[in-house]
């Protein structure tokens, strides 16, 4: 059965005082210390949580303390940790793990926790995040960071350059997003239309242009992939095309998340599909006169937008935690109203909290503009992915790899699809 999950989120936060909810009361005693993981750090990560287990501390008595991993041996680490009985109390996850985690006892169920507080964050915490994982796993299992949802950056001047008349507000389909990033590539310039995502993470945006031409689904309602179709065959052979045809840099067949950032704010790259969380990086490299966000485009078949919106990581207790109401206490703390939206600033995020101040951050004229705006966008459709498997592995090494090898002409196209799909 489709199930088009529409997420309404106000484009401007609802206006109201600052609580921190119905926390749970938890008396600390003075020798409670609680172990934090993060799975994504970085000096300015590091710096925001240091400062609020700081504030933490000063409310409470409750001592935290900061250790983190490199993303790429994240989930390795998370399962060495999990087999040794040695997860700190807190850490964060990314959602593609869960299926492991949840088996494995390594993280807990957190509805009591919430009890009757659901109802004090935004309809797509409650209605995608948390109804997904109660559908797969039984329960919730975790409390999402913040929301982010993709959005395409572009250089405003190159835009005009070309001769593009580029409107967020008004939207565009994949062909008109093609035909900008053809017409932004100038190689004697060193202008290159696309910041190409061709090592880990390569599937992600190209899977979401696949079930732009299924309706949103990986799956018919018999189990039957969809994705292999002739018509899914010809969108691979598009999208890969970007880079065949020379709109991207050749050494782009290696990049990652770090490198199509990096490009972009360089300088050598026109566009870059990414989340919200690139925006604090343009922010701090670009002149706001040349860079802007697009929306997703629409399907050029049914014409919806089709958009993950996701938490970037989610904090959840581990099942090794002999201190899980502080533990508890903890998340309810970072993720109070102020705290959430001060962290959703520094990490490009959209609050999870319904309860915020008025922040003209997110308000139609602000610079998440965009991103808000697809949210409320009556034609936006999030598609299903994998299920609840544990496709780490997959991800990591043979998805991109096998669009790689196409990308290198040792397979044909159909050959790369069908191993994935298979």
């Amino acid at each position: 059965m489709k199930k088009k999950i529409s997420v309404l989120l106000a484009a401007a936060m609802i206006a109201g005082s600052l609580t921190a909810g119905a926390a749970t009361e938890v008396q600390a005693a003075s020798d409670v210390s609680l172990r934090f993981l993060d799975v994504s750090p970085s000096e300015t990560r590091q710096s925001y949580f240091e400062g609020i287990f700081q504030k933490f501390y000063d409310e409470t008595g409750i001592e935290v303390v900061y250790e983190s991993v490199p993303w790429d041996d994240a989930a390795n680490r998370i399962t060495v940790l999990g087999a040794s009985n040695q997860l700190p109390d807190v850490m964060t996850v990314w959602s593609g793990w869960l299926g492991q985690y949840t088996q494995a006892g390594w993280v807990i169920p957190l509805d009591d926790y919430l009890a009757d507080t659901r109802d004090e964050y935004t309809d797509a915490v409650n209605k995608l995040l948390w109804r997904s994982e109660e559908d797969r796993y039984g329960h919730v299992y975790t409390v999402p960071d913040g929301l982010m949802v993709k959005g395409v950056f572009y250089r405003k001047d190159w835009a005009e350059e070309a001769g593009l008349n580029l409107d967020p507000t008004k939207g565009w389909t994949y062909d008109e997003y093609f035909d900008a990033v053809e017409k932004m590539t100038n190689v004697d310039e060193r202008h290159y239309g696309v910041s190409y995502r061709g090592a880990r993470g390569a599937l992600d945006p190209l899977l979401v242009y696949l079930q732009s031409f299924t309706g949103g689904n990986t799956y018919d309602s018999e189990g039957n992939i969809l994705i292999n179709s002739d018509e899914c065959l010809e969108a691979f052979k598009t999208w890969t095309d970007q880079y065949l045809n020379g709109y991207a840099p050749e050494d782009s067949i290696n990049w990652g998340f770090t490198e199509m950032v990096d490009n972009f704010t360089g300088g050598l790259t026109g566009t870059l599909i990414n989340d919200s969380e690139v925006l604090p990086t343009c922010e701090a490299n670009m002149d706001p006169e040349v860079w802007g966000v697009m929306p997703m485009p629409a399907s050029t078949k049914d014409g919806k937008i089709y958009n993950t919106i996701n938490a970037p990581y989610a904090y959840s207790i581990s099942g090794n935690s002999e201190h899980p109401d502080e533990a508890w206490q903890l998340i309810e703390f970072m993720t109070n109203a102020e705290n959430n939206i001060e962290y959703c600033k520094t990490t490009g995020e959209i609050p999870i909290k319904k309860d915020v101040e008025n922040d003209e951050t997110y308000g139609t004229d602000g610079p998440y503009a965009a991103f808000v705006q697809q949210m409320n966008d009556p034609n936006l459709a999030v598609p299903t992915t994998f299920g609840p498997f544990d496709y780490t592995d997959l991800h990591q090494g043979m998805f991109h790899e096998e669009i790689q090898s196409y990308l290198l002409g040792d397979i044909d196209a159909e050959t790369a699809l069908t191993t994935i799909t298979d």
